[in-house]
């Protein structure tokens, strides 16, 4: 049977692992103090990154932050080559730094590589091809909507609801399983921030509670199909569904902040796709992916020892001055988890806009979106209300197999 370690399992005391992260948080917000770019990146306001991302910029193609130990990147090309070397090999940094870095997520490549082939749509864990996962996600789009009342959440509502009953089908969950699953990935949400800012230690014991039930599901329901099955499906929950959430809720602000974008897409669904590509560019769902050097390697001209710790700006490398305009967006790579989710997460992000701008030609945000704390990585979005009827022209404020049938 599958476990996760917990947080106050025995060997790991939970008051050094609180003091710790407190001593993280402490040093995060001394390096913003002083004035360093990163650290103020992950202190995780609510204020725009785009300015400390540009800082970086401008401080060369591989910037080390002293006081955090981190070497930091908007460049395309390194970033490119974080990615591509296999000295890379690790998600986060090894040792006791935070008391809540996902389990689930800690992938190296060549298990990725190896699970990549069983992760596939229309494979032995996710039943549907992606043809079948966009007509299936339709259809629940429509449901979720001709169920909500004239005011609602976009994020919360909407696209979470959304990602959470799609992924439930196409894990083959029983019906009566669906309220639990939906609220373990409600715990689940901080996994990815997790991975580089501290959470509060109630957020971080509910999310390692979280992983050890998704685990135990995951067990019971797919336990003819051995663990391996149970893990990637595990993997799939964690990587996928918050970042899809957010992925569907950028988009969707997006073309609303665009005069006549929303307009276009209602008349023409076809076009989610490009949408949801410019929106991976612009204001992608993870915005900082960091790896950790098993090996010494070179970026830019700099030799990295073994250990050291790298962070790429993501949307700040989609904005790299020297890419051109037709450049595939950054993002998802498939390199470590979202080798696993990214087809899926883009699939569902595709169904899930066009679905709501046919059913709602008329929406439009109600208010400023409101960010979660602590959330440097995704910069989730807690909630965003919106309007379904709004005036045509109402300005926004915002910038076992199944059978496919519709």
């Amino acid at each position: 049977m599958t476990t996760v370690l917990s947080i106050d399992a025995p060997g790991r005391d939970p008051a050094r692992r609180a003091r710790n992260n407190q001593l993280t948080r402490a040093a995060q917000w001394f390096a913003g103090i002083q004035d360093d770019p990163y650290g103020l990146l992950l202190r995780a306001g609510t204020d725009d990154p785009h300015h400390h991302e540009e800082r970086i910029r401008e401080r060369g193609p591989l910037y080390h932050s002293t006081l955090l130990d981190t070497w930091v990147t908007a460049d395309r090309s390194v970033a490119e080559a974080v990615v591509a070397d296999p000295a890379f090999d690790a998600p986060a940094a090894d040792g006791d730094e935070l008391p809540y870095r996902s389990a689930t997520l800690a992938l190296d490549r060549a298990t990725t590589a190896r699970l990549a082939p069983l992760a596939a749509l229309g494979g032995p864990v996710l039943w549907a091809d992606e043809a079948c996962v966009e007509k299936r996600t339709v259809k629940f789009a429509r449901a979720i909507v001709a169920d909500l009342g004239d005011r609602f959440d976009l994020a919360e509502d909407f696209a979470r609801r959304l990602v959470g009953r799609v992924l439930a089908e196409q894990l083959s969950l029983p019906e009566d399983a669906y309220e639990h699953y939906a609220r373990l990935l409600a715990d689940c949400r901080p996994a990815l921030d997790g991975l580089l800012c501290p959470q509060p230690y109630p957020v971080a014991r509910a999310a390692e509670t979280a992983e050890d039930r998704l685990a135990a599901l995951f067990d019971r329901t797919l336990g003819d199909a051995g663990p391996v099955a149970a893990q990637i499906a595990r993997v799939l929950s964690v990587s996928a569904a918050e970042t899809t959430a957010v992925l569907v809720t950028n988009a969707v602000r997006d073309r609303l902040a665009r005069p006549g974008a929303w307009q276009a897409l209602a008349a023409d669904p076809a076009l989610a796709g490009p949408a949801v590509d410019a929106t991976l560019r612009s204001a992608p769902p993870v915005r900082l992916e960091t790896r950790t050097a098993r090996d010494g390697a070179t970026l830019a001209g700099t030799e990295l020892p073994a250990g050291s710790r790298v962070t790429v700006l993501v949307a700040a490398v989609n904005r790299d001055p020297h890419t051109g305009p037709d450049t595939a967006p950054f993002g998802l790579p498939a390199d470590l988890h979202f080798g696993l989710s990214a087809p899926l997460i883009k699939a569902i992000a595709r169904a899930a806009l066009g679905a709501l701008a046919e059913a709602l030609p008329r929406l439009r945000t109600g208010a400023e979106p409101v960010t979660r704390p602590c959330s440097p990585v995704l910069n989730a979005p807690a909630r965003l209300p919106a309007v379904k009827n709004a005036g045509s022209h109402a300005p926004s404020r915002t910038g076992e197999t199944m059978p496919c049938a519709s």
